[in-house]
């Protein structure tokens, strides 16, 4: 299907009760949020998960790109087994490093797999960075044809009042920022200062909600990971079950589930960002959407709602 950069039917087909066809690009491995937003997406009804997509990144947790792209490509293997055998998602290794140019793509199965489900589909696609945006990036690069077949939604960047738009996301790659920006692909920014950072919840109210087989075997990982992640576990001695941490990627799989619920959305100018990660205005007369005012308690209630009527759905079957 070939779509125009009228934002409202854009917005129309989101907020319609279509399934919406979906590839989430993860750096998985790199928190906790991303484990989370994975689960959402494979479990929410109106989501169509055609893809997961492992990205690089390097940080302490990771020796360097291509060593994180590996672990993210091996957690996503480890929650997709968690989800049950329903979920059959396939999942694709990605770059091995960022991009060194703006024409030249970082070539992988990743960036094969959104050029050929972009071709394939007769629906909207959306393509969601939840990590560095080399991928997608890659996969624009190898064929332009695709900026008419898909739609982007990137995690990352900080909102327009910031004259910076680096946080990690953006900033690891802002080559790979540039060519989506500028590509002429309809993109949709869920910045993360001031906007997804604002999903925060705590190791108590995680435990509660998806713990003791409320949500299944994914419920009790993500527990584990979040109290893991903190080297702290609920209950020990002098340790606060409100501890919180921000969970940013589950942003993207809200917002294609009800905008107007969980978020305030608007249209602005398009832009793009300069070699030191700053924001530019790009004057090529289109658009972008970007959001704010993240409605943090719907979201992480509608979260806990799709994990565990999954788990409630399952156990009905299996009696």
């Amino acid at each position: 299907m070939k779509h125009n950069f009228d934002f409202d039917t854009i917005l129309a087909h989101i907020r319609s009760d279509a399934r919406k066809a979906l590839i989430l690009d993860t750096d998985t491995y790199n928190e906790v949020d991303d484990q989370f937003a994975v689960a959402y997406a494979a479990l929410a009804e109106d989501i169509d998960l055609r893809a997961l997509t492992a990205a690089p990144f390097y940080n302490d947790r990771s020796s360097s790109p291509e060593d994180g792209m590996e672990k993210s490509y091996e957690e996503l293997l480890r929650v997709r087994s968690l989800l049950g055998d329903d979920c059959r998602t396939p999942i694709c290794r990605g770059s091995r490093g960022y991009l060194t140019s703006m024409t030249v793509p970082q070539k992988s199965e990743a960036a094969d797999t959104i050029v050929r489900l972009a071709k394939e589909s007769e629906d909207i696609l959306y393509v969601a960075c939840i990590g560095c945006f080399t991928n997608v990036a890659s996969a624009l690069l190898l064929d332009p044809s695709i900026t008419e077949k898909i739609i982007v939604l990137l995690v990352g960047g900080n909102d327009f009042r910031h004259e910076s738009a680096n946080e990690f996301n953006l900033e690891q790659d802002r080559l790979a920022a540039r060519v989506i920006f500028e590509s002429g692909v309809p993109v949709i920014l869920l910045p993360a200062y001031d906007g997804t950072c604002e999903l925060r919840t705590t190791t108590g109210e995680v435990a509660y909600f998806l713990g003791d087989g409320k949500a299944g075997a994914i419920g009790e990982y993500l527990v584990s990971l979040f109290e893991t992640n903190e080297g702290k576990a609920v209950g020990e001695d002098g340790v606060c079950c409100s501890h919180q941490r921000v969970i940013w990627d589950i942003a993207a799989v809200a917002f294609l589930r009800g905008p107007d619920r969980f978020c305030h959305v608007f249209s602005a100018d398009s832009r793009t960002v300069d070699a030191r990660g700053y924001w530019t205005p790009l004057d090529n007369g289109r658009r972008m959407l970007s959001t704010e005012h993240f409605n943090r308690n719907e979201i992480f209630s509608d979260l806990f709602t799709v994990l565990e009527k999954n788990c409630a759905q399952k156990s009905r079957i299996n009696r």
